[in-house]
């Protein structure tokens, strides 16, 4: 006990109730060797005791926002490498990105006159990328390729749960009856308590989409002077359109919606502009049609995220006889 560094981590573990049986008997040892020993402790106790008084409020919140996102910086992002598949056009070897499984997380200021500068986190999942993250309540959010959610990490779970997406994420949330979990997007809102469901809202696109794999959803679509409020079921899928203001639902196969999260693209009755979008997203890649009415054909299979452009453009001349042409970072797509 004669290092001094060792001594101020034991009287601190002691005033903030994070000391162990093992290190309060050490403690008392201490300082029942000398008054000096008392008196350091006793100090510290009161400096303790008066840090609410002596502190102003926003150094206090100040210092929970650091602390708060270095811990998330630390423990919120999991992720993992999906295998990189070998390229067997050279040609095409700019264009054949395998899905990566990634993180950008990111921590910035915004800030806002007469305020303290409030810290947000931002999860991201780039062009050709899938990240996973783990919210400081449990929930976990696997977020697409181009997407982000963004939230405050110190107002996350005080009275509510509330995330912001951009882009397509799949959420997988703990339940609490007591602090609802709010997904914000431009045009929608869905609440919930405790449930799994996928929602599509790119901010570049007038088309909302969420499918409820299980529990409950309460979606609130943002009209024009007003909103409306619709209540969802498990196996449902719910598509609003927000230039139409109309919605529609659907009974659906849910695993076809979230599928994405294990690196599989399935779709039944797709049409080909739905496909190119959604490889537009994955590779990086703009389609283009020397006929636009290709756009309307329509398939039905699967894509794997583990593949290369190549493997894609090859079932589209297998199964429609669709060509195609790659020039730099742009693949034109022509009848045969």
């Amino acid at each position: 006990m004669k290092n001094t560094d060792q001594i101020d981590a034991l009287v601190a573990k002691s005033i903030s109730g994070n000391a162990s049986e093992e290190e309060r008997l050490q403690l008392a040892d201490w300082l029942a060797q000398s008054a000096d020993h008392q008196k350091i402790y006793d100090n510290s106790l009161y400096t303790w005791n008066a840090a609410e008084t002596w502190l102003e409020p926003e150094n206090i919140r100040k210092d929970k926002l650091t602390i708060l996102a270095e811990v998330n910086r630390n423990l919120v992002v999991q992720s993992h490498r999906i295998k990189r598949r070998s390229i067997v056009y050279l040609v095409a070897a700019i264009l054949a990105f395998p899905i990566a499984i990634a993180v950008s997380l990111l921590f910035f200021g915004e800030p806002t006159i007469g305020q303290l500068n409030q810290t947000i986190a931002e999860v991201s999942a780039p062009a050709g990328h899938i990240s996973k993250c783990k919210l400081p309540d449990g929930t976990e959010v696997w977020i697409n390729s181009g997407s982000k959610i963004t939230y405050d990490p110190l107002a996350f779970n005080a009275e509510t749960r509330e995330v912001y997406l951009d882009g397509e994420a799949y959420f997988d949330v703990v339940q609490n009856k007591r602090k609802a979990f709010y997904v914000r997007s431009a045009m929608a809102d869905v609440k919930v308590t405790g449930t799994s469901f996928n929602v599509k809202a790119h901010s570049d696109s007038q088309i909302f989409e969420t499918v409820l794999t299980e529990g409950s959803i309460l979606l609130d679509l943002k009209r024009e002077g007003t909103s409306q409020q619709i209540e969802v079921k498990p196996g449902e899928r719910v598509i609003y359109e927000t230039g139409q203001e109309k919605f529609l639902v659907q009974d659906v196969d849910t695993r076809i919606y979230s599928a994405w999260r294990d690196g599989q693209i399935i779709f039944q009755d797709a049409t080909l502009n739905d496909l190119i979008a959604e490889l537009e997203r994955i590779y990086d890649v703009k389609f283009k049609l020397s006929d636009p009415g290709l756009g309307n054909y329509r398939f039905r299979g699967a894509f794997s995220y583990d593949a290369n452009l190549i493997d894609a453009l090859e079932k589209f001349k297998v199964t429609a006889r669709i060509g195609y042409r790659i020039e730099n970072k742009e693949v034109w797509l022509k009848k045969q």
